[in-house]
Order: C-alpha cells, then structure tokens, then sequence
C-alpha cells in the first residue's frame, strides 16, 4: 500500500473516527483505526462494536492495500506533523509515514483481524435535511441513561410514519420528546437507538456541514445504516421494551409560571453550587406570585434567587436534580420556558414558549 494525502485533511478525519474506536477494547485491534485505499481512494474505519464508521478522504493512491493502527498514536502523530503532504508505504504490517524532514514507522495489525463494517446497499428508509434533526437529537438525547444497565434507556425511541417522527428519551427519572411533523415516512417505523451514536451523527453533520443525509434498516442484522456525503455510520438497534412514557405526561396542572430561559438558567446555575453538596437537589417554591429557586446543604450553606415570573394557579414547592435541569436548559433556545406542576411528588413539565413540538 502507497498513497499520499493533506496533513489538514486527515486530521480532520481522524478526529472524526476516533470518536468511534472502543475505550476499553475487548480486543487489540478495537484500539486502532482502518486505512483501506482501493480505487483510488483513502477510506478510514473505526468500531466499538457497538457502532462504527467509515469515512473517505481526499487522497492520491498509488499502491491498494490496508492496514489497521493504533487510532491514538496515528491521530497525535499525524496533528504533530506541520500542513503539508504526508505519504505513506506500507511494508509488512509496518507503516512508514514521511512528512518535509519527518519520518516515522507504526507498526500495524493486518486488515484481516478487523471486524467487517456494513455498507449501505438497499433503498433509504428515511432521507431528510441535517437541519430538521440535528437540533432536535441533541433536545432529546441528553435525557438518555448513561449507564447500560437497561440498554433500551440508553437510546432514543425513533417513530412515526406519514403524520410526521417523533423521537423520545428517558433514563427513568426524565423524560424529553420531540415531535417533527415535517418529516413524514412512506412507511411506519418503530425503533431504538443508541443515544451516544445519535449524537455522534447530530456533531458530524455539524462539523462537516452536511445538507442531508439518510438511514436504511438492516433487520437481518438488526442494525441501522447512516449514510452522509463522504461517510457511513452504522449502529445496532438497541432490544427491550421502550416505557409507554405518554401515560406519564401530565395533561393538567395546578399552577403554571412562564420565566425567562436566562434568568432561570442563571438562578439554576447559582443553586446548583449548593446543589452539589446536597444530591443536587434545587428547590422550586411558587408563593404570592414569586418564583422562588433555592438550595440547602447543611455543611456548606444555602442560597435563594427570586426570578421573576408570570404566575397562574396557587403555587407551591417542588424538588429537582439540578443537573437534570441545566442539560434541559442548555437545549432550549426559545427565549421563554413555561413550567408546570401539580405537586411537590408530581411529574413537573418544562416547554419552551411558541413550541408545542418540544417536551
């Protein structure tokens, strides 16, 4: 294998996939990173076997071949090495990389050894702008489980058909959906998926500024395929049966403020230094039309902020992980949030003004 490309251009892709490689891999060769060149061009792979990527590159090949790296040792490398043109020979399983008066030898794992990424083959399920999803993926994928101790809580619900998607989330404790009438499906779909993947492609289709893009369904193999302008990102649909979350969503409410997102997000900010102190616990209190955000920890202090607020109904306390609260308001670029609440043990419900799609 020979082949030559920008240093620019490839450290970009390797920032890229390098998000994708494993990092606690189950085998050597999940650490490293895929370069296949082949018809005259450079593709990079990654995979932590829960998803992967294969992304092209701007290259002139002049010898095919492939060859796995270290995804950890090439990317320091290679951002080490000034703008220019790099070239690249492979002999063995060793790979030489020469740039202006650098040169360097890593040594590699053969191709073989790396585990088979998918390629879109089949007719896109679903086809639609970056724009009408980037935004709302990040809206709902933060109220995602970290932990995959259920794996369903760990991913995003995608369905809907010809009236439009709706995405929804939830770790058990919140929950955030979106609805996108805008994108309608010829055919009705119901699926989970990874949340962390998701967001990957929502930070990609920023980054690389892509217009549209697609996903197809391979049910044999249980997997989603990604498909952009120069890359493809397949995934595993997550198993599990997804909380009938609709039956939790209060359709009423005892009192109502509407506040402004900043000074809110300025008052949470302030608790939370409290917070953090006392299981992150702000409180809410509604009382004579002031909105009340506090938090107490018995060893370092407390604090209170009245934000102000349109209030309707008759007020009382409610209690909230303040963490939970600033990765809400943190998605929310409405200028004004509404809040509800029937009670101090009840569900509280937070939307932003002039958006009935966002929960």
């Amino acid at each position: 294998m020979q082949f030559s490309c920008l240093q620019e251009n490839l450290t970009k892709g390797l920032s890229i996939v390098s998000r994708f490689v494993s990092s606690r891999p189950q085998l050597p060769v999940l650490s490293n990173v895929l370069l296949s060149a082949r018809q005259g061009k450079l593709k990079l792979g990654a995979t932590n076997l829960e998803s992967g990527i294969t992304l092209q590159v701007g290259a002139k090949v002049e010898k095919e071949g492939e060859i796995t790296v270290p995804a950890k040792t090439l990317t320091e490398l290679i951002g080490s090495f000034p703008a220019d043109k790099i070239e690249f020979t492979l002999v063995e399983n060793n790979l030489k990389i020469n740039c202006q008066k650098f040169q360097a030898t890593i040594n590699g794992l053969s191709a073989a050894e790396f585990p088979p990424l998918p390629s879109s083959g089949g007719k896109p399920t679903i086809s639609f702008k970056a724009e009408e999803v980037s935004l709302p993926i990040s809206q709902v994928a933060f109220a995602a489980a970290q932990d995959e101790s259920r794996p369903v809580l760990s991913g995003v619900k995608v369905f809907g058909g010809e009236k439009g998607l709706v995405l929804a989330a939830t770790d058990g404790y919140r929950l955030s959906v979106k609805e996108l009438p805008g994108v309608r499906l010829s055919s009705p779909i119901d699926i989970v998926l990874p949340a962390r993947t998701l967001l990957e492609i929502a930070r990609i289709l920023g980054e690389e500024k892509e217009k549209e893009f697609s996903f197809e369904i391979t049910k044999e193999a249980n997997q989603v395929i990604f498909s952009l302008s120069n890359a493809e990102i397949v995934c595993r649909l997550l198993e599990g049966q997804f909380p009938d979350f609709e039956k939790i969503i209060p359709r009423s409410f005892a009192s109502r403020a509407v506040l402004a997102k900043e000074e809110f997000l300025s008052a949470v900010r302030t608790a939370s230094i409290f917070a953090r102190e006392a299981a992150n616990i702000v409180k809410f209190q509604i009382l004579n039309d002031k909105f009340q955000i506090g938090a107490n920890a018995p060893q370092v202090g407390e604090n209170t902020t009245i934000v102000e607020a349109k209030i309707e109904g008759e007020g009382g306390e409610i209690a909230f992980n303040s963490r939970f609260l600033l990765d809400y308001l943190n998605v929310v670029p409405q200028e004004e949030i509404i809040f509800e609440m029937s009670g101090p043990l009840s569900p509280g419900v937070f939307k932003p003004v002039g958006d009935e799609t966002f929960l």
